[in-house]
């Protein structure tokens, strides 16, 4: 779930970071490397890439921060440079191999399931669930990178419509659409695949 940051005291550990407190980074850390790995998880997909990816993600904001805009807020900025990175990794995953999302981990697929309704899974089949969580993974893998980010965004972070906005660069309204949307195909290509 979502816990609303403070921007002041983003822009304040900012500045003691360009100042080269290193206590301040670590604070950066400590306050968004859960929402990332959860960003890289559900991006990438992988357990065993997912601390490596968030390693990479915090090790370029750091050599960014002198170039970041201080007054502009760090959580959007640090989210697209999230995402960023994770389509990069995606990209040398594809190169290296085909990437199999139908191989969930029971691991990863109990924290998938605390995400969906325990009702709706209680009468389902480990194995069935596996499958669905693999379908998810595949059809998510098929919006585009807007459409994707919006989604994961709002129905697996759970962040609010306004921040959402943010990352993606526009009005809160435009954000609701983009997810509506998303969603409206993500549904489709549930549908056609289960056909």
């Amino acid at each position: 779930m979502w816990k609303e940051s403070s921007p002041e005291e983003d822009r304040k550990l900012v500045a003691q970071c360009r100042k080269g407190d290193p206590r301040a980074f670590e604070e950066l850390v400590r306050k968004y490397q859960q929402p990332i790995l959860n960003l890289v998880y559900h991006y990438i997909g992988s357990q065993n890439d997912i601390e490596d990816v968030a390693q990479k993600i915090f090790t370029k904001i750091y050599f960014s921060l002198p170039k970041f805009d201080i007054q502009r807020p760090f959580f959007p900025w640090l989210y697209r440079v999230a995402v960023n990175q994770c389509y990069d990794e995606l990209r040398q995953i594809r190169r290296r191999k085909t990437h199999a999302f139908s191989e969930l981990s029971p691991e990863e697929a109990a924290s998938i399931e605390n995400k969906i309704s325990r009702e709706d899974f209680s009468k389902i089949s480990d194995a069935d669930r596996r499958d669905s969580y693999a379908l998810l993974y595949r059809m998510l893998d098929k919006l585009s990178r807007r459409q994707r980010l919006a989604v994961v965004l709002r129905d697996f972070e759970e962040i609010p419509y306004a921040k959402i906005a943010e990352v993606l660069k526009c009005t809160e309204q435009a954000a609701r659409l983009k997810v509506f949307r998303a969603r409206v195909r993500l549904k489709k290509l549930m549908e056609e695949a289960v056909r």
